[in-house]
């Protein structure tokens, strides 16, 4: 009798370790499922980053040869240009006001200038005097907004 009962602890405890064991093997491809999918998506996330910063500095050099070809106005290009440095990664700013004083000055003097429908809703005698400050900033940044476009198309140029 006692044998019998011997035998039934012993296949019980091997039922019970066998679970045991099926269960922690299951929860371990769990695991290695989870670690796998975590890294395509990090992979995904640094592509994209990627893609967005190509997108970003292909924008900064059509818009800096938009300008160097007098197709854009100074102060336009200056206010999208500076948008767009502030999108690229920290590590690739730098000083920005200090690498290209005449867009950040440029874009100092346009950023609170109001576009499109509320530009139009305004009156034309605040449009003007916007208008003749815009002008004049453009006049006396000319050689430093020039200077600046060069620097960054030199920067952005694709390979």
């Amino acid at each position: 009798m006692q044998n019998v009962w011997m035998i039934i602890l012993v296949v019980l405890a091997v039922v019970i370790i066998a679970s045991l064991a099926f269960y922690a093997g299951k929860l371990l491809l769990l695991l290695q499922q989870q670690t796998k999918q975590q890294a395509q998506l990090a992979q995904r996330e640094q592509q994209q980053q990627l893609q967005n910063q190509l997108y970003v500095e292909q924008s900064i050099y059509t818009i800096c040869k938009a300008v160097n070809a007098g197709q854009c106005e100074l102060s336009e290009g200056a206010l999208r240009v500076w948008v767009l440095l502030n999108r690229l990664p920290e590590q690739q700013q730098g000083p920005l006001t200090e690498d290209y004083p005449g867009i950040y000055q440029m874009y100092q003097v346009v950023k609170e200038m109001p576009t499109h429908e509320v530009r139009k809703q305004q009156s034309k005698q605040a449009t003007a005097e916007q208008d003749k400050q815009r002008l004049q900033a453009e006049k006396n940044l000319e050689s430093l907004i020039q200077a600046d476009v060069s620097r960054l198309l030199q920067r952005f140029k694709p390979v």
